[in-house]
């Protein structure tokens, strides 16, 4: 599993690293009035950003390139904790924030594997996590889901979006290495692939209803993604 955590860690730090040129490109491309409502793959999950205005703080664990942070501080979330293990990342949610004006509202910060652990119980009332539990070993996957339970509020907004089902034997079919619900591209955990009845079962151990949206990314002709929105 650690082998697995670390060959992630420098896969996705290599996937959010920007040269100065890109990041000049990028500043001169956006329109930081109405962009940032096209940076959410789906119009489903923008709506579902949308929906944590209200929050006072909310956790967008797994950040990435910090475009699901920009719409939640754009839409009136008055704080955000965007943290990835992935220290590009931190550079990149920077740029967009500056460039969103939305700096004040939005912190990047690098994080290990076990700084969930360490955070005080019912800190955050919103938690978003997207395309992360989905992609890592599935014991660190249940413990992402224990801690997130844990740090939110009674009240908390918590949504967690995952990739689409594929059945792991049709993958190794099709080459890739495949360990349980385990798949592997070139040597890479690239899937944790599991059923929407399994995710729910995981969820229902630490939360009280769990509704399943389902969404498509553009292009995609099914909508097979999905969006877990949580309550406790």
């Amino acid at each position: 599993m650690n082998k697995d955590y670390l060959n992630l860690v420098d896969f996705w730090n290599k996937s959010f690293n920007l040269d100065e040129n890109a990041k000049k490109e990028l500043k001169s491309s956006i329109n930081v009035d109405t962009d940032y409502k096209d940076l959410a793959p789906s119009r489903k999950q923008f709506e579902v950003l949308e929906g944590f205005k209200d929050c006072k703080l909310v956790i967008d664990y797994g950040c990435g390139s910090g475009w699901a942070s920009i719409i939640m501080a754009k839409s009136g979330a008055k704080q955000i904790d965007a943290f990835d293990v992935a220290c590009n990342c931190k550079e990149m949610v920077s740029l967009y924030s500056e460039v969103f004006n939305v700096s004040n509202i939005i912190n990047p910060q690098t994080i290990d594997e076990a700084w969930l652990s360490k955070e005080i119980d019912n800190k955050y009332d919103g938690f978003f996590c997207s395309n992360v539990i989905d992609v890592i070993p599935l014991e660190m996957a249940k413990d992402i889901i224990k801690e997130s339970a844990r740090i939110t509020t009674k009240d908390a907004k918590v949504v967690y979006s995952l990739n689409y089902y594929i059945d792991p034997k049709l993958m190794e079919e099709r080459g890739c290495k495949v360990d349980n619900s385990l798949v592997y591209i070139d040597g890479i955990l690239r899937l944790n692939s599991l059923t929407d009845e399994e995710w729910s079962s995981l969820f229902k151990q630490y939360f009280k209803d769990v509704k399943l949206v389902y969404y498509a990314w553009p292009n995609e002709n099914k909508e097979a993604r999905r969006l877990f929105i949580l309550s406790k």
